[in-house]
């Protein structure tokens, strides 16, 4: 996980508290958002302030710091326990605890328990929703007017040769008619699914009702010819999407 991490610090040892601050500043894209000695102030900020990481005691006055991290066990923050005694070793398991500090702490301890909570937020982070798909458009001059228009080419159902230009039929049942030659608009419309069919038509296949030898029918009602010299190209390439 990228960027800074907010610490929360609970120990009644106030040099324990000390050592830890002056090690975590030396520690790059780590703050700490509080220190304290009292654990319902710690157990209130680890809500208020919202961190990411709790280092804590385990031995104090009052409850300690396993029945702090037992009532904060469902925010899943990575817990680093921090005692002078071993045997809190083994209870740390119990609560989740990532690391186990030995007083007084070290600061490689405290570097390499901050790195093992960092890999525990990376894993746990979700991932990103991936970036929407990037719409399959091309921009055309109409005859007779200025203004371009934005066409998706998917929307396409055929494209049909009209003297010097194009008439471009959409699945609305909209024709467009563009300033370019045929063959100049099928250029710029390269797209796996435009097929040309004759000398002054070409079609979308995806919107290919049926087809045989002569001509296809598309969806919209709209017969295409095939013309002798498509033909046999045209044929093999849409047996070739066909399956018994």
């Amino acid at each position: 996980m990228e960027g800074l991490l907010r610490i929360g610090l609970l120990d009644d040892d106030e040099g324990a508290l000390k050592v830890l601050t002056e090690h975590i500043s030396q520690i790059p894209n780590y703050t700490i958002v509080f220190s304290t000695d009292n654990q319902l102030y710690a157990l209130d900020a680890v809500f208020e302030k919202k961190i990411d990481i709790l280092i804590t005691d385990v031995s104090m006055p009052g409850f300690s710091g396993l029945e702090l991290a037992k009532r904060i066990l469902h925010l899943d923050i990575p817990l680093i326990l921090c005692s002078a005694y071993d045997e809190y070793c083994l209870e740390g398991y119990k609560v989740n605890a990532i690391y186990f500090i030995r007083k007084t702490p070290q600061f490689l301890d405290v570097s390499e328990a901050l790195q093992k909570a960092r890999l525990k937020l990376d894993k746990f982070k979700p991932e990103p929703p991936p970036p929407p798909a990037e719409e399959d458009v091309v921009v055309i001059k109409l005859q007779g007017d200025s203004k371009q228009v934005i066409l998706r080419t998917r929307e396409i159902h055929f494209l049909e040769q009209q003297e010097v230009s194009t008439i471009i039929t959409l699945d609305s049942g909209e024709k467009l008619k563009t300033r370019s030659r045929f063959s100049v608009t099928l250029e710029k419309i390269k797209r796996p699914f435009i097929f040309r069919t004759h000398r002054s038509f070409a079609v979308n296949y995806l919107k290919i009702k049926s087809f045989d030898s002569a001509s296809c029918l598309m969806v919209n009602g709209h017969i295409i010819p095939v013309g002798k010299e498509y033909r046999k190209t045209f044929s093999s390439y849409l047996e070739s999407k066909t399956f018994a």
